[in-house]
């Protein structure tokens, strides 16, 4: 079963707000063995609608509309879906009571007239209640093309759509579908797009599954779609045997999150200092929710005074060294841990440019240290790219460097 998804709404075309519902969707999607195979964004103009519409059925059986149900005049997607399917809107006595009574919860005075155009159904249809808000989902069906294709319409709010994904559109969609195919991945934690590709497309050659890949500042992402469960374990199985160390487990594809379930699973609490990347690996841990449990805290030791008073880095040592050195480095994972009070530690040191670089020390020069178990580390990289990616990229080694330890470590 295919399915396409069309957003619309101007302001996701000019950039001004973030399409958080299509990566709900398709990460739930996926999760369930229906994956997106297509998804379209228009304004909110009829004709782009109805050709949105036209392009996404020439594939697909199950079509989500998202967006553009409310009562103003910009809200035309049910009735351009209506018009296209030739489906007759009916005004709903229920839809009507609901939305007059969230009006009256709100507002003084006559519900308007504008109101009660979100208690009309498509006939045939069915609503999806909204808990939250007057725009209630729609689903109908209708034959077009000589096959039967489903339709449903949720509100584009992401505090109304996602819970109408959940409680309804998931459910009925798992319901409609006899044909699931299933996606399973894993990251090759510092490897390469074509290293990647290079190893493990002779393993799977032959097998029927579908290769992607997505480079990222960890390495790279690989996903295998298949229609069967064991078929995809195996095939990814087989893909990592053929990486080695640096791929992760099945079903760990975010290096930071693997990183957070290890510390977890050792019972270890985590620490950083960072000088180049300015407390981005503190910002990607205390991004994730629970993380508390395993992660004390970061140091920004960006200027030398501040390695030196906060870190104890000896002054003799930033002068002889350098702040960008394997000693400053190693210094920096060893103290950061004794600040912070946790059981391990990485530093990050380096010039991202992409100004400060030297014949001796160019931009790209990056250390990144690395303290376990009463043991420090080092590993000096030669990074390339602009100042965010060598930040980026500088922040992944040192997370997984500490991956590496505590696999060793904790065997």
């Amino acid at each position: 079963m295919d399915i396409a998804v069309v957003c619309t709404g101007t302001e996701l075309l000019k950039g001004y707000t973030l399409n958080s519902n299509l990566a709900r969707l398709g990460a739930r999607l996926t999760a369930e063995g229906l994956p997106l195979s297509l998804e379209l964004c228009v304004g909110d103009r009829a004709h782009e609608i109805g050709n949105a519409i036209a392009l996404a059925l020439k594939t697909c059986d199950v079509l989500i509309l998202c967006g553009g149900l409310g009562p103003t005049k910009d809200d035309i997607t049910l009735d351009v879906a209506a018009r296209f399917f030739g489906c007759d809107l009916e005004t709903d006595p229920e839809l009507v009571r609901k939305v007059t009574d969230f009006w009256d919860r709100i507002h003084t005075g006559h519900c308007p007239k504008n109101q009660l155009r979100q208690a009309r159904v498509p006939a045939g249809g069915h609503y999806l209640s909204n808990p939250v808000g007057s725009a209630s989902g729609l689903a109908f069906s209708s034959l077009y093309g000589g096959r039967m294709r489903y339709v449903y319409l949720l509100p584009g709010p992401p505090t109304e759509f996602v819970p109408m994904m959940e409680n309804y559109l998931v459910p009925e969609l798992l319901e409609l579908d006899a044909k699931r195919r299933f996606t399973l991945g894993f990251l090759a934690a510092a490897v390469g797009e074509s290293t990647l590709a290079k190893a493990v497309e002779p393993v799977l050659e032959g097998l029927p599954v579908e290769i992607a890949y997505t480079a990222v500042p960890e390495g790279t992402k690989l996903f295998l779609e298949a229609s069967d469960e064991e078929l995809l374990a195996s095939a990814v199985e087989k893909a990592r045997a053929a990486v080695g160390k640096d791929a992760l487990p099945a079903g760990a594809a975010d290096l930071y999150a693997y990183l957070v379930s290890l510390l977890k699973e050792r019972g270890l609490t985590f620490g950083t200092a960072e000088s180049c990347t300015g407390g981005l690996i503190g910002k990607i841990m205390t991004d994730m929710p629970g993380v508390s449990e395993v992660y004390n805290g970061t140091v920004v030791a960006y200027a030398n005074s501040v390695k030196e008073r906060v870190l104890s880095i000896p002054r003799e040592v930033l002068e002889r060294a350098g702040a960008v050195s394997e000693e400053t480095a190693a210094l920096m994972a060893q103290h950061a841990a004794e600040v912070l009070g946790c059981s391990c530690a990485v530093s990050t040191t380096g010039i991202a440019g992409p100004d400060g670089g030297t014949e001796e020390k160019p931009v790209g020069l990056v250390y990144v240290g690395c303290f376990l178990n009463g043991r420090t580390t080092v590993l000096k990289l030669n990074l390339r790219g602009g100042r965010e990616a060598i930040r980026q990229r500088a922040a992944a080694r040192a997370v997984y460097q500490l991956v590496c330890r505590i696999l060793e470590a904790y065997a």
